[in-house]
């Protein structure tokens, strides 16, 4: 038996095919079939109009395809042998853009995809997270709202910025706009303690096993009680591999198989694209997705808020993990204890903001100059890391390549290998426990078929 369901409600949508065995998900096929060419595209415009451009692939996570951006042109220009000098006051709005995008994308993430479908499975009755119409959701959405104007106020806009430029941002924020900032974050700070946790953000960072979960309050206890009512804990376990490739928002890059290594070979990732759609090639028997496939040593890795935590130690979601491993349960606490992290990380990086400093240093050498180069680079985004790969001749874009979080996440199969999320799936009892795992993931359809 074959069931087929489209699934709504992430970024963009989804085809999510599941063959039945013994009433149990025997194999699974995740399609993203509305493609954008975002890649196609950017070839053979001006290397400057991908900051433009790439901003434009998803109306989410547009921070992060802009900071991938301009540190691949700056990369260009470091390979070139004219590195860029970029001053601390532009590297702190860049990462301080990308952080507050984050944070609003998880709090949106929580209440408005992931809480609607997991309440729906208890035999309780869980009030306020009712879409449109739920108080929770509806303080959600307003605190993600007033999260994304620190944002504004310096960038210029949300979403689609493009502030960032080769050689640093074009803003200059005044104190009265940093001070503003700050306090849209501390009211997000506040918002995290009363209506997510349920206690200060100290003690909440402070907590360090998973028996300590008895103590949380709100909407974090909600989830915690849905999720071992409805065995959340047991399910969506995939291959237990994770992978950072960007030191930023506070954590380091690095790789977990058996053991945390901080080796990483950005040569090892390799695309596959077996059973991928081709623009110049039709009836192709084996192409079901515009999604590629990506690996890392020819082994399938997750990338994510649980990847980061895992990879950094964090106590409380590592003994998470320890105790349940990378089930729905484990992945979804560790994105919503980022948000917690990365607030008071905010915090950290505005009191080191120099506004004194330049905001924008000129390159000295026009790119038009430069004959065939090619750089690339790698962010830490909401869904995981996210890698831009250019190739540039005479200042014109030759190719460019882009390698998003859900790729890594919902790949196909290659070879014998599952992809994580396909793995994650099979064994699911229903087709809601299915749907729950595939959210986990927290997908961008739109960012994978750019």
């Amino acid at each position: 038996m074959k069931t087929v369901d489209i699934i709504e409600r992430i970024e963009g949508e989804a085809k999510l095919s599941l063959t039945w065995r013994n009433e149990k998900v025997s194999d699974a096929s995740i399609d993203f079939l509305n493609f954008r060419g975002f890649e196609y595209i950017l070839e053979n415009k001006p290397i400057l109009d991908a900051l433009v451009y790439t901003p434009r692939i998803c109306g989410i996570c547009g921070q992060a395809h802009l900071l991938a951006t301009v540190n691949a042109i700056e990369n260009l220009y470091k390979n070139a042998g004219a590195e860029l000098e970029i001053t601390n006051k532009a590297k702190i709005l860049r990462e301080l853009g990308l952080i507050i995008e984050i944070i609003d994308s998880h709090i949106k993430w929580f209440y408005m995809f992931i809480m609607p479908d997991v309440i729906k499975q208890s035999k309780k009755t869980y009030n306020g997270y009712t879409p449109l119409k739920g108080q929770k959701w509806l303080e959600a959405q307003k605190a993600a709202s007033e999260t994304i104007k620190a944002l504004a106020i310096y960038a210029g806009q949300w979403p689609h910025t493009s502030y960032m430029v080769p050689g640093g941002v074009v803003s200059d924020p005044t104190l009265l706009d940093i001070v503003t900032c700050e306090n849209y974050l501390d009211q997000t700070i506040k918002y995290f303690e009363k209506n997510i946790a349920g206690m200060s953000i100290d003690n909440y960072l402070s907590l360090k096993k998973f028996e300590e979960v008895d103590i949380l309050a709100s909407s974090m206890k909600d989830f915690y009680e849905v999720s071992f009512e409805t065995k959340l804990e047991q399910v969506g376990k995939t291959h237990n591999r994770h992978i950072v490739l960007a030191d930023m928002l506070g954590v380091e890059s690095g790789i977990h198989k058996h053991r945390i290594s901080r080796k990483i070979d950005l040569e090892k990732i390799v695309e596959h694209d077996e059973y991928t759609f081709k623009v110049n090639r039709k009836n192709d028997k084996k192409a079901h997705t515009w999604s590629k496939s990506v690996l890392y040593n020819s082994e399938f890795y997750e990338v994510g808020p649980l990847s980061r935590a895992i990879i950094n130690k964090r106590e409380f979601i590592k003994d998470i993990h320890k105790k349940y491993d990378d089930s729905v349960f484990t992945r979804v606490m560790a994105r919503v204890d980022e948000i917690a992290h990365l607030l008071i990380y905010s915090k950290k990086l505005i009191k080191e903001l120099d506004i004194s400093q330049e905001s924008y240093i000129k390159p000295q050498i026009d790119l038009k100059s430069l004959d065939e180069i090619s750089a690339s680079s790698a962010v830490e985004a909401c869904r995981g890391s996210l890698i831009h790969n250019i190739s540039v001749k005479k200042g014109i874009i030759t190719k460019y390549d882009v390698i998003t979080p859900t790729v890594w996440n919902l790949s196909p199969k290659h070879n014998k290998e599952l992809g994580v999320a396909q793995k994650a799936i099979i064994g699911s009892k229903s087709l809601v426990e299915a749907t729950i795992i595939l959210r986990s993931f927290d997908v961008c359809s739109v960012c994978t078929t750019h």
